[in-house]
């Protein structure tokens, strides 16, 4: 495993990180990691559904501009063989 040092964390976040640690019988780190995972994992899912919605509305964006383009009259026809 790759160690990782992360400096500046606020002092209540250290306590509940070690108050977890203490009531769970782990050790800081394997808290610390756990948190971590769980937070990654929130955090891209997050950012996958932003990017598949960005995705979504572009997609629906040029889906409109090329409705916009087919002349009125041609919609009448939509449709009709």
């Amino acid at each position: 495993m790759t160690d990782l040092t992360i400096h500046n964390i606020r002092p209540k976040l250290d306590e509940r990180i070690r108050r977890l640690a203490e009531l769970q019988g782990f050790t800081v780190d394997a808290v610390a990691t756990e948190a971590l995972t769980i937070g990654i994992d929130a955090i891209e899912d997050r950012v996958r559904k932003h990017l598949l919605n960005t995705r979504e509305q572009v997609a629906l964006k040029q889906a409109i501009e090329q409705i916009q383009k087919v002349p009125d009259a041609a919609f009448g026809m939509i449709g009709r063989k």
